[in-house]
């Protein structure tokens, strides 16, 4: 059941970041993050690297410091949007980064993350201007109910 919600989590992350790219793309460079939009094969990607449970974190470190995964993660053209680390869960970053690029994120998170991480990758989008644009005709809409 889980794997069906990632798998219709990411089907309407795609079909809704199409939706937001084209709109973004036709209104020119992004005043939320700062990162240019300039070019299409930009994309956003949000990596769920979760600690193994049965290793302790010095286990952790060695490992992932004798497989190189800091020298390769994040790719160095990516730019980190966001790192955060939730408790109990692991590593949680999203990456802006030409497409092309997606092949070295995954093959340094394959190589470098074995045995340290349990990785999940997941295409995603900006939703706050989507948001914000909804709330401000919602509250238009009530108005002209009125």
């Amino acid at each position: 059941m889980r794997t069906f919600l990632y798998l219709l989590f990411a089907m309407c992350c795609s079909v809704t970041t199409l939706h937001a790219q084209i709109e973004r793309n036709s209104a020119g460079p992004s005043t939320l993050t700062g990162i240019p939009d300039s070019t299409s094969d930009s994309v956003l990607v949000t990596i769920v690297l979760k600690y193994q449970q049965d290793k302790s974190f010095a286990e952790l470190r060695r490992r992932l410091e004798a497989q190189g995964f800091w020298d390769v993660f994040p790719p160095k053209e990516a730019r980190v949007v966001s790192w955060n680390v939730a408790l109990g869960l692991g590593h949680l970053v999203t990456l802006k980064m030409p497409a092309e690029v997606v092949r070295t994120l995954y093959l340094s998170i394959s190589n470098g993350a074995w045995g340290a991480f349990n990785s999940e990758v997941f295409l995603s989008y900006e939703y706050l201007p989507i948001w914000e644009d909804y709330i401000e005709r919602r509250e238009e809409a009530k108005i002209d109910k009125d």
